[in-house]
């Protein structure tokens, strides 16, 4: 029971300590201060920091009158641990890499590389994951895009000369501006998103903003100034697929659909927020009354709701239920994926949970 007391204290200085995947301290608790020698090394092992504890041994003076005992736990304990981890985080990796599932095979190698005595093939691996996941999430992006802009275009043109209609009919005019409308505001998103995109280093995702703000408005010179950046900023690594065959759209767009206040109002009665949240989206863009008021207060209500679980989960946390607090923090995110606190909690405490149940 105090042994199980000593651990969680010290999982409860990482998380104090702001630690990352790798699990790396703070200069001042790393120290340990109330620890010497072995005992040090030992309270680093005992808490999942193998290689921490590896690094004390290895540093360790021969003359150190604990030199002789860490070296038996290097021997014994700590290397093999460190192999089962490595051994481990390989086989997930290579695993996930078979079944194409980039960002758990690059976290995977990640961790491997963190038990490894020669880490930089696994980092090589780590970052051509990457890679592959910005491709993938590049080409299903640009292809959901090309898809809704060529939808809305032909929307539009289905729009300019009406069979059997008189073309100056007053419905089907207004019809065509509320449609134009949503086009040039598409556009005008579209470069403000490619902008930020590459000044974010992401310039793959520059890409699919700015070939749609092309695609809408071909004629603009400053459209195409920054395609040219964009181009020059892309990786050698990412490949942007051709747009040869046309692509029809069968289903109606978001923008097309109707959602009405009180389906929405339903959705916040039943806490769906992030449903409401996109319903009062397509609400506000139809037209509908008070839509930027009604959209504000649905983010309120899970901006609250987000810090909520997160504080439940900080509870359980320091109640030593891991379990509890992983379920609370993961509902914390799936409300405000952008919060970097709450992601951040979560993704620690799923690696802490991981590593612990490796080493028992």
């Amino acid at each position: 029971m105090m042994r199980d007391m000593k651990r969680w204290i010290a999982v409860l200085l990482l998380l104090l300590a702001g630690g990352c995947s790798n699990f790396k301290m703070s200069p001042e608790l790393s120290s340990l201060g109330f620890l010497h020698g072995y005992e040090a090394v030992l309270h680093d092992f005992n808490n999942g920091r193998v290689m921490e504890a590896r690094s004390r041994v290895l540093a360790m003076d021969r003359k150190d009158p604990d030199y002789a005992r860490a070296q038996v736990l290097l021997r014994k304990r700590i290397e093999p641990a460190r192999k089962r981890l490595l051994e481990a985080y390989s086989k997930r990796a290579a695993q996930a890499e078979k079944d194409r599932r980039w960002v758990e095979a690059m976290r995977n190698y990640e961790q491997a590389a963190t038990f490894s005595a020669r880490p930089e093939m696994l980092r090589r691996k780590s970052r051509q994951m990457a890679m592959k996941m910005r491709q993938s999430r590049f080409e299903l992006l640009l292809r959901q895009r090309r898809n809704e802009d060529q939808a809305l275009l032909a929307a539009l043109e289905a729009l300019e000369n009406p069979r059997g209609l008189d073309a100056q009919d007053p419905v089907m005019a207004k019809e065509r501006e509320r449609r134009l409308d949503v086009l040039e505001d598409r556009a005008r998103q579209a470069y403000r998103d490619a902008d930020r995109y590459l000044g974010s280093e992401l310039p793959e995702m520059a890409y699919v903003a700015i070939e749609s703000y092309l695609r809408l408005v071909p004629d603009s010179e400053r459209g195409q100034k920054l395609k040219a950046r964009i181009l020059k900023a892309m990786p050698a690594g990412i490949r942007i697929p051709s747009n040869t065959h046309a692509v029809q759209t069968r289903k109606r767009l978001a923008v097309h659909k109707h959602v009405t206040r009180k389906e929405i109002d339903a959705l916040v009665r039943q806490k769906r927020y992030v449903d409401a949240r996109m319903a009062a989206l397509v609400y506000r863009r139809n037209g509908g009354k008070d839509g930027d008021k009604l959209l504000k207060s649905i983010e309120q209500l899970m901006d609250r709701e987000a810090a909520s679980y997160y504080a439940m989960g900080k509870k359980m946390f320091q109640q030593e239920k891991l379990d509890q607090a992983i379920r609370y923090w993961r509902k914390a995110v799936s409300l405000r994926p952008d919060q970097t606190e709450y992601v951040d909690a979560l993704r620690r405490a799923e690696l802490l949970k991981e590593r612990l149940g490796m080493l028992r």
